[in-house]
């Protein structure tokens, strides 16, 4: 049966919008009244069952896509005769690194052939990851402590090579940030103990603290915007090996004012070199003009792409000029 005729022939609980978390720079000074989980780097799903076999899977924009994860239909099996809503994660892991990639599962969420689908499931995997129990044969369990629904969770007998229930610290913020840190995920969600769930809102008793890398990077070339090249639309910038190449790490677009805009245009338009500094390719050829790599910038962003480009870089501002 389609996803969308699933839909309307629903007879299962009600599947409430996801609760959002509001970011933050630093988690909660006293621990003791919050739980830690892992932030995943994948894709927000909601899980319905009716108890008679029958499944949804819900995004957190409200489409249907069970068609698009038919591997995840184990969890029928796994739970047979419950009434319950979960919430969860859909990750892709990286095979070479064992960590969740976004990158991975970007080549599963636009995906509807079912041809197409099934050759996916055998090449990118997915792992469904559940971290809440939001009504449990017919009972609203929203407004019931997070404690309390984490408990129930924990009860369920999800043991599966493609469910996990990942860790939750109870009170100890410094062990969720050691593993985190430790094995490179995306950061720390913090959740109120005592904090019911709240459908379709961003709440302060739930809290997504990232974990932003930096960098000092050297900048291989410009994207000019406005006449005369009067302001920089993007620097390129690269990361030079111990051989003295210059690797591309990707284009920076985002996290300058105006005025630096102007200022480093100013700075880059007399700088132009006959080729690219970079050893490998660039992937952005709308106008680049390709300078010689004598200015250092700090970068912040959150990890690398497969290609080892930077995911979400940010412009900090300049280190100063490369000495030789």
């Amino acid at each position: 049966m389609k996803a969308a005729a699933v839909a309307q022939q629903w007879t299962g609980p009600v599947i409430p919008e996801a609760m959002l978390a509001t970011a933050v720079t630093a988690l909660p000074a006293d621990p003791s009244g919050w739980a830690f989980e892992v932030k995943w780097d994948g894709a927000r799903i909601a899980v319905g069952l009716d108890g008679r076999g029958g499944g949804r899977l819900v995004t957190r924009n409200r489409r249907e896509v069970a068609d698009q994860y038919p591997e995840l239909e184990v969890l029928t099996r796994l739970l047979d005769g419950r009434r319950l809503v979960l919430d969860g994660e859909i990750i892709a892991l990286d095979p070479a690194t064992g960590r969740p990639s976004f990158h991975r599962l970007q080549q599963r969420l636009s995906l509807r052939r079912p041809q197409a689908i099934r050759a996916a499931m055998r090449t990118v995997p997915v792992t469904l990851v559940l971290f809440d129990v939001l009504a449990d044969d017919d009972q609203d369990l929203t407004g019931q402590s997070y404690l309390l629904r984490r408990r129930r969770l924990e009860q369920l007998p999800l043991a599966h090579p493609q469910v996990m229930v990942p860790p939750a610290w109870i009170g100890d913020a410094d062990a969720a940030l050691r593993f985190t840190v430790d094995h490179q995920l995306e950061g720390v969600i913090a959740k109120g103990l005592a904090s019911p769930y709240r459908p379709g809102r961003r709440d302060p008793a739930r809290q997504n603290l990232r974990h932003i890398v930096t960098a000092d990077l050297l900048i291989g070339g410009w994207i000019p915007a406005g006449p005369g090249l009067a302001a920089v639309k993007a620097v390129l910038v690269g990361e030079q090996a111990e051989d003295g190449r210059l690797l591309y790490r990707g284009a920076v677009g985002t996290g300058f004012t105006q005025r630096e805009r102007a200022d480093l245009a100013g700075l880059l338009r007399d700088g132009t070199a006959a080729a690219t500094p970079f050893s490998g390719p660039v992937d952005r050829a709308d106008g680049v003009r390709f300078i010689r790599p004598d200015l250092a910038c700090e970068i912040e962003y959150l990890g690398h792409t497969p290609a080892g480009h930077l995911r979400h870089p940010v412009w900090r501002g300049l280190r100063g000029a490369r000495s030789y």
